[in-house]
């Protein structure tokens, strides 16, 4: 095979093909050769958005519920309308006095918690129960695009937490696996002394 041109050898600043015929720069950065290239960001559809709430069996999305003696499940269903592409969880819950160390308005922590179980691509990850406040910000708004708030009010006070990772993940159509994705919370105490807590998933549908 005859040699091939100078500028065309893989070196530190340069990397060519399988086909040894076309070259690429790259540059060094903390000790590893990277690739210059240019992203595009495409547009995406605004009606390919979709907000969903978790809700029980009846259909509700309210979480006040009795859930100590029997937990009770609040799920987000995968759907046949296409794969769900999720880029954020949301919690979001009114309730008078909410404190830092104490689960919201109540006057002590939960002794089980709200747990949430997330199935994607038939692998199911669980995020430790959440028992106070601050563990709503500790345990669950990670992510690029985390946030959490507190909102004192003369009212209701307010907490938002948001689990925004760097990229989305899948809720996949019905029928992919012998069990379908879902994302799922679990009560777990008795919360019928919160004013309101509820939990939606953000994202787009993959038509």
């Amino acid at each position: 095979m005859a040699d091939l041109p100078s500028n065309e050898a893989s070196s530190p600043s340069r990397i060519v093909g399988s086909d040894e015929l076309h070259a690429v720069d790259v540059f060094r950065e903390d000790g590893i050769n990277r690739l210059m290239v240019k992203s595009t960001i495409f547009p995406q559809i605004l009606g390919d958005r979709f907000t969903i709430y978790a809700e029980e069996n009846g259909g509700s999305n309210e979480m006040d519920v009795k859930g100590n003696s029997t937990p009770v499940d609040f799920l987000i269903k995968a759907t046949a309308l296409g794969d769900l592409v999720v880029s954020s969880l949301v919690f979001q819950a009114f309730d008078g006095g909410i404190k830092i160390d104490k689960f919201l308005g109540l006057n002590s922590s939960l002794s089980n918690g709200v747990l949430i179980e997330v199935k994607s691509e038939d692998v199911v990850f669980r995020f430790l129960p959440i028992t106070n406040t601050i563990e709503f910000d500790s345990l669950f708004a990670f992510g690029s695009g985390r946030s959490f708030e507190l909102i004192s009010a003369s009212g209701n006070d307010s907490m938002v937490s948001r689990f925004g990772p760097e990229l989305p993940f899948l809720i996949k159509t019905p029928g992919t696996y012998a069990t379908d994705d879902y994302i799922k919370v679990i009560v777990q105490d008795d919360l019928r002394s919160v004013a309101r807590l509820r939990f939606l998933a953000e994202g787009s549908v993959d038509l």
